[in-house]
């Protein structure tokens, strides 16, 4: 009996002890398991306090963006000096002025000038935002307007000015020219005039008494050809295109001068200049999209297997020199 009750009580005492043993396991587990989503709540707050904090840097940032944006122009106004009228316009840079809108997202308004001096004044009078200029036409609107800026250069292949003979001709050099009736393009002209001429001085030539020039634009090269000139000064791609059109044996290079300045995107003054280095960065970037819309017309040919390249007013200090050296007006 006594060893039943014995049984009896390890028994109960066991049981007891379990319990107890459950209950702190137990209690133990309940505060794991509180702790733990104690731990979930404060890393979900921790969470959504970031993700608002980030939301509203965004949209500080975005505000911030917009407002110094409000200054810039909803549509950018366009003009070429060299092309006369807003139907040659369409024509010849219609669809550039697709791809610039697509690339800068802003709609671009052509303004028709009839030449460089139309499109200085047009510069000066607020009535156009941006000037596509060769580099003699650029020291001159630059000169006008004195605030103008060029930002982006177009870097053209095999551009500079040279003196063409006919193939059978004596002229073997420079100074056996001297003397001779030199036809070239108009006055101000980069390759067609200013390029040669400088040329002839930086040889120490006298352009009034060694030679008989003569600006005959247009039918420069008609008038070489038929010998109505005895040299053709121009820019090094006539001689090619007459090469191809007329074939070999006709023509001869006697010099060839050093690479012109490049031709250049002019900025107006008015501009904000953040919005100029945006569509710099733009332009720069998409340049290949850019200029194959420029030479798809067939118009710009001048342009095959050239470059965009960042410009500033100092890549065209030769220029200016130049212009002085002859003589000439900025006017």
């Amino acid at each position: 009996m006594k060893k039943l009750l014995s049984g009896l009580f390890a028994s109960m005492m066991f049981l007891v002890a379990c319990g107890e043993e459950g209950e702190n396991a137990g209690a133990e587990n309940g505060s794991d398991n509180n702790n733990s989503s104690s731990n979930v709540a404060a890393e979900n707050e921790d969470n959504n306090s970031s993700n608002d904090s980030e939301n509203n840097t965004a949209n500080e940032e975005n505000e911030t963006a917009e407002a110094d944006r409000e200054d810039w122009p909803e549509t950018l106004r366009f003009a070429d000096t060299g092309v006369e009228g807003m139907e040659e316009l369409q024509r010849e840079f219609g669809p550039f002025k697709e791809t610039l809108e697509d690339v800068l997202d802003i709609e671009v308004e052509f303004f028709a000038v009839t030449d460089r001096i139309i499109g200085a004044t047009a510069l000066e009078y607020d009535q156009v935002d941006m000037l596509l200029a060769g580099p003699s036409e650029y020291v001159q609107i630059n000169n006008t307007v004195p605030e103008s800026y060029p930002f982006v250069g177009i870097e053209r292949s095999e551009y500079h000015a040279a003196f063409i003979v006919h193939e059978d001709s004596e002229y073997e050099t420079l100074d056996d020219i001297v003397g001779t009736s030199i036809a070239m393009k108009d006055a101000g002209s980069t390759s067609g005039h200013i390029g040669p001429s400088s040329i002839l001085i930086e040889e120490g030539y006298d352009l009034d008494n060694d030679f008989d020039i003569q600006l005959l634009d247009s039918v420069r090269i008609e008038a070489f050809k038929n010998h109505e000139v005895d040299v053709l000064a121009t820019g090094i791609k006539d001689y090619y295109e007459m090469v191809e059109e007329d074939g070999e044996g006709h023509y001869r290079l006697l010099h060839e001068g050093p690479p012109l300045p490049n031709d250049a995107f002019v900025a107006s003054p008015e501009l904000p200049e953040d919005f100029v280095e945006e569509v710099q960065t733009l332009m720069l970037e998409n340049q290949e999209d850019i200029l194959d819309s420029i030479l798809v017309t067939g118009e710009n040919d001048k342009y095959i297997e050239a470059g965009f390249v960042s410009a500033e007013d100092a890549d065209y200090d030769s220029m200016r020199r130049a212009y002085e050296t002859l003589g000439l007006d900025f006017e």
